[in-house]
């Protein structure tokens, strides 16, 4: 198994539960770390955070690019416009790495530093991608990072 998207099932079951304070519309609670397609995830560990095992290894090593990733701006956790029934978790976009030199860069990991570097969700880019003294850009969706539909249309 390589890289895939998911949530992290203990952190939201930790949250619905108010076990664990996580508020997906701080704009100032998460970052964005980067992973080759070598990361394994496991969407049911227990507590998973960014540098636990598996989330210790794969991450993007390169000019430009710091060890944690970049701090994320502009949270909101709303219902999709236009998709009644669906909730969205989006920020601001592009998220961007400048005068970067990376190369298989596959998937990025969105956690929160102050909550014990919790991780929440992982995405993949579908592909590799590089830069070389370039701009590593990460588009946000229209939909967002996570969308679900939470009400049968």
């Amino acid at each position: 198994m390589a890289i895939t998207d998911g949530v992290f099932v203990d952190t939201i079951v930790d949250a619905l539960n108010n076990d664990l304070a996580l508020d997906l519309s701080d704009a100032a609670a998460f970052k964005l770390a980067l992973f080759t397609n070598s990361l394994v995830p496991n969407f049911s560990q227990s507590a998973p955070a960014y540098g636990t095992s598996p989330l210790n290894a794969s991450e993007i090593v390169g000019t430009g690019y710091s060890a944690g990733g970049i701090a994320l701006a502009g949270a909101v956790f709303e219902e999709l416009s236009g998709e009644p029934g669906t909730a969205r978790w989006t920020f601001t976009s592009p998220v961007e790495w400048e005068n970067s030199t990376l190369t298989a860069v596959r998937g990025g990991l969105f956690y929160v530093p102050g909550l014990s570097n919790r991780a929440v969700l992982l995405r993949t880019f579908g592909g590799d991608y590089a830069t070389q003294d370039g701009t590593l850009s990460v588009a946000i969706a229209a939909d967002g990072v996570w969308a679900n539909q939470l009400v049968a249309a």
